[in-house]
């Protein structure tokens, strides 16, 4: 279906599942183990003997793996590597007054991500999840994704490049309460990252009141900004690829040329909603594109460098006659970004979603007037300790 206007926002809602989702999180957290198996057999009619898989499980599944897989993840995870690489932050120390301060960045002790299965299986995930873990210098990744039968031999060649400390396969909103509360069997984690389907996205949500979590992603979210220079078959393709993620993506496309919208119409399927909207010109669709926050942005007009400045709030952007589905994949920038309008004030997810900065201060020689200015400011907040604290050392 196509339509001519502007989409409202739409936000993902946990509202018909929060209850239900909630229910599982707590009889995780109180039965451990025993309903990690209910749920198993429950959900997805696995009988669970084994919690953990063994090594000699991953790396026989892994041996299976096909030789242009592995080729092509070798190849990719150079590139990932390269990117997360680059922008990892240095510690750094300086000072001012007499004060000497700095940032020591630390990585977390111990990961959790949550790869989906199912129908299908997503060994790119766990690149994009794993790999900037394994550059921030994180301690122990364990990663949670459904099983039936054998582990899918992708997902397993990768576990073993990044020295996964244990797989569980154990998937849905209860392998999330598991990572976040731990069982006989899961250990707790600090932080959960990875998509998932709406029941794990709420569990990730009930379980931040007491562990870190990436964000809440889906559903997809796509917007192009194109003029009449683009190519409106590879427009149509871009709309229809992030489209896959399913029926509820938000696909936009706008543009100055009203032939471009016309000829892309032609090309789409009937699978999803579309919104081709005509704008007065490229900046007012910069500027409605800034309000929508999408998660991907796609620029891909004679302009692409030029409009890139303007862009405020995005996930990822790609520029030209790129394909947005190259970052899912392989272009270096990680495929987990923000939705639900999140893109104004997160990013996709990088080496800083598992560093921490720890501040470190030296004041044994701070200049006087620094020291009266926090005694006069600790005794105006009624604080008369702080402040004794601070001028007992510097009289």
């Amino acid at each position: 279906m196509i339509k001519r206007e502007l989409p409202t926002r739409r936000v993902q809602s946990f509202s018909q599942v929060l209850d239900k989702v909630n229910e599982i999180v707590e009889k995780v957290r109180k039965e451990g183990d025993r309903a990690l198996r209910e749920f198993a057999l429950q959900f997805d009619n696995v009988k669970l003997e084994e919690l953990v898989l063994s090594e000699e499980q991953v790396a026989n599944a892994a041996s299976k793996i096909k030789p242009e897989v592995k080729g092509a993840i070798d190849e990719i995870w150079d590139q990932l590597v390269s990117f997360h690489e680059l922008i990892k932050p240095p510690s750094l120390g300086g000072g001012s007054k007499n004060v000497e301060y700095g940032v020591l960045w630390r990585p977390l002790e111990r990961v959790g991500i949550y790869v989906p299965g199912g129908k299908k299986s997503y060994p790119s995930t766990l690149m994009m999840a794993g790999i900037p873990a394994r550059i921030a210098g994180v301690e122990e990744i364990h990663v949670a994704t459904p099983v039936k039968g054998e582990i899918d031999p992708a997902i397993a060649y990768i576990a073993f490049k990044l020295r996964v400390k244990r797989v569980y396969p154990v998937g849905g909103a209860q392998a999330i309460a598991a990572l976040a509360f731990g069982t006989e069997s899961v250990t707790k984690v600090d932080k959960i990252v990875g998509p998932g389907n709406v029941y794990v996205q709420a569990a990730k949500f009930i379980v931040s009141q007491e562990i870190g979590i990436d964000g809440i992603e889906g559903p997809t979210e796509l917007v192009v900004i194109a003029d009449q220079t683009s190519d409106p078959r590879s427009i149509a393709l871009d709309l229809m690829a992030q489209g896959e993620h399913g029926s509820s993506s938000l696909l936009v496309l706008m543009s100055n040329s009203e032939e471009l919208l016309n000829k892309v119409a032609e090309l789409l399927n009937d699978e999803n909603e579309y919104y081709l909207v005509k704008t007065e010109n490229l900046e007012t669709a910069i500027e409605l594109a800034n309000k929508i926050a999408p998660e991907h942005l796609s620029l891909y007009t004679s302009r692409s460098r030029e409009l890139l400045h303007l862009v405020k709030n995005a996930g990822a952007i790609t520029l030209g006659n790129t394909p947005p589905a190259l970052i899912d994949y392989s272009a270096g920038p990680d495929h987990i970004l923000p939705t639900n309008g999140w893109a104004r004030f997160r990013g996709g997810v990088t080496v800083y979603d598992f560093l921490k900065p720890v501040s470190y201060v030296n004041a044994e020689k701070v200049d006087k007037k620094l020291v009266k200015a926090a005694e006069i400011l600790a005794e105006y907040e009624g604080f008369k300790h702080h402040a004794k604290s601070i001028g007992v050392r510097y009289d």
